[in-house]
């Protein structure tokens, strides 16, 4: 409770912070499809995400098909553990996590930003768990299907945008603040010196062995489950982490059942919609950052949006050519559709994972293969190969996790900022705090309020805001 009262009094202020400039450009934000977000082709090109100024567009290297299943089946398995403490913290059984993590895998094939993986979040459990912990389960699909209503609502209106928002100091502080929770977040797996080993073992060899032609976290995995399982090491696994002794017995009987939602009162709506909302938009935010990281691992520019000489917003598809729809929306409305076929199917939703997205790319996927071998992986492991995954090790999958951490971190980018900074270089020392402030207060605070205050302080500091050098020193 503490921690929501402190975050919503640092949004307030932030906002108060930033009152001035945001009045003045309020017509850009409300304006013509022209102005949306008050971005122009200037503004877009300087908001290209964690790229050296001087450093020139790679051209996209072609997929290779086996690389790209392999990756998906590594996802799958990083997953796993993820899947099912997700499902005990909302409260449900715990396959539940993991049919969620193929309703959004398959939706997302539809229309999300290639090579972007979307499953069971935290950051969309834990509102839930906080839900249903007051309501119980009953409300849980009428929670999930609003959000996916207000996701829906804010692809058409086209506020996928604000991805624009988003600089490149604005991201390396979100994904240092990810990066080091998640580190953390294993340390529970990692409580014995045995476990400690094992997981050490894998991140070790998912660090440091080449990702082709086998992804280097499938052989880690692999090599410290023998190890464990050679030396008799007394950790927990997958099947006694699920608590459920037929949660890993396979068969038809582990399908998940269809269910339409029934039709809510407004009194279960009014008691629903806070959460949605919550949920809505931090999933929107997480999606949409990880498809800016997929376009900065892959030197692209799917997730930039361009302007021509007259304003209008220029929209082209991942060929080159105009497209009906830009990238980020699409990938918005397919979020929104993943997580209404979750609800149908007993699910309890999620959004893109930049952790797992970070993974995928590593492995060699980063198409549309990559996320549905990822999808029919899910489905092996709980109708198929369900006694064997049950087995796995939970160390083992902590260390894909603590190699995925480290990955995640902006340790080359923030170092250059911290250099520059020092150096005393124009302007460095607001970027190098907008990064810094962006990073604490996703981590202490929330990371909706610090990606949105990173934001804020971001605008409000660039050339023209209020607290820009160009106006101290005018």
């Amino acid at each position: 409770m503490a921690r929501r009262g402190r975050g919503f009094l640092v949004l307030v202020l932030s906002a108060l912070g930033c009152v001035a400039w945001w009045s003045r450009d309020l017509t850009n934000f409300v304006g013509s499809p022209s102005t949306v977000l008050g971005s122009s082709r200037d503004a877009a090109l300087q908001q290209l995400p964690l790229r050296a100024e001087s450093e020139t567009l790679e051209v996209p290297q072609e997929l290779n098909p086996v690389e790209e299943v392999l990756a998906g089946v590594s996802v799958a398995f990083s997953l796993l553990s993820k899947a099912i403490a997700c499902s005990a913290i909302v409260g449900t059984g715990p396959l539940v996590g993991l049919w969620s993590c193929v309703a959004l895998g398959f939706a997302s094939i539809a229309g999300m930003r290639p090579g972007v993986v979307a499953g069971a979040a935290a950051v969309i459990v834990v509102p839930l768990g906080a839900f249903t912990a007051q309501h119980g389960l009953g409300l849980v699909p009428l929670v999930v299907l609003l959000a996916a209503l207000i996701q829906f609502s804010a692809g058409a209106v086209g506020f996928a945008r604000a991805v624009d928002l988003v600089s490149k100091e604005v991201l390396a502080g979100f994904l240092n603040a990810l990066g080091l929770a998640l580190l953390l977040s294993q340390s529970g797996a990692l409580s014995t010196p045995e476990a400690a080993g094992l997981a050490l073992i894998c991140a070790g060899i998912t660090l440091f062995l080449p990702s082709a032609p086998v992804p280097s976290s499938l052989v880690g995995l692999a090599v410290a489950s023998a190890v464990g399982a050679v030396l008799n090491f007394d950790v927990p696994t997958l099947a006694t982490k699920a608590k459920d002794p037929m949660a890993f017995a396979g068969g038809l009987a582990a399908l998940p059942q269809f269910q339409l939602p029934q039709l809510p009162s407004m009194e279960d709506i009014s008691i629903a919609l806070p959460c949605a909302v919550s949920i809505a938009f931090i999933s929107l935010l997480e999606t949409l950052l990880a498809a800016r990281v997929v376009d900065d691992r892959k030197c692209e520019e799917l997730c930039t949006f361009f302007y021509d000489e007259n304003g209008e917003l220029v929209i082209t598809g991942p060929d080159g050519k105009p497209a009906p729809v830009d990238v980020p929306t699409s990938t918005v409305l397919s979020l929104a559709a993943g997580n209404g076929l979750s609800v149908l199917f007993g699910g309890f939703g999620g959004c893109g994972l930049v952790p797992q997205t970070v993974l995928n790319l590593n492995s060699g996927g980063g198409g549309f293969i990559s996320v549905a071998a990822y999808a029919a992986s899910m489905v092996l492991f709980a109708l198929v190969l369900a006694p064997i995954v049950g087995q796995i090790s939970v160390p083992a999958l902590a260390g894909i996790m603590v190699a995925v951490s480290l990955d995640t971190m902006q340790f080359g980018p923030t170092l250059d900022a911290a250099k520059a900074a020092l150096a005393g270089e124009e302007g460095s020392r607001i970027r190098f705090g907008v990064l810094v402030a962006t990073a604490v207060l996703c981590y202490e605070v929330d990371f909706a309020v610090g990606i949105v205050s990173g934001v804020l302080l971001d605008r409000a500091t660039s050339p023209g805001g209020i607290f820009s050098e160009n106006k101290a020193a005018a």
